[in-house]
């Protein structure tokens, strides 16, 4: 899950930067999808780097993902009722709102996977001890 998160922060750093530089009247709200882009990226790092901190970096990663989609869908749908809409501003958070939404949709599924792991795991640990017992108690 730290690959993909890195690669959602990358595209989204690609993003913003993409909308500073395109627009003409550079403003800092353009990089906002580069700065989620980068706590991404930074809880992909620090989830390859500590993996004992994976679980934690990846819940915090998908937080932030939601919040970058409902910020982006929230400045975007009041767009359309605008008398002059930017054409560039609603793509790029139309982009964003993509990117995160997709990201979140992909953590939802990871952490399903995990869950249903785990619960494989204990079932089949459960399943050796009881074993193990029955033949204890056999002798």
């Amino acid at each position: 899950m730290a690959k993909l998160t890195a690669v959602f922060g990358l595209l989204l750093i690609g993003n913003g930067i993409y909308g500073y530089t395109a627009s003409e009247s550079a403003s800092v709200t353009a990089l906002i999808p580069a700065f989620v882009g980068i706590a991404l990226l930074l809880c992909a790092i620090g989830s390859i780097v500590k993996p004992a901190l994976n679980m934690h970096l990846m819940h915090i990663a998908a937080l932030l993902g939601l919040l970058g989609c409902l910020a982006a869908l929230g400045r975007l749908i009041p767009s359309f009722f605008k008398d002059d809409p930017n054409s560039l501003v609603q793509v790029n958070l139309g982009l964003m709102a993509v990117l995160c939404g997709g990201y979140v949709y992909s953590c939802f599924r990871s952490f399903k996977e995990a869950g249903r792991r785990r619960r494989a795991a204990a079932a089949a640990a459960a399943q050796t001890e009881d074993s193990a017992i029955s033949e204890t108690s056999a002798e």
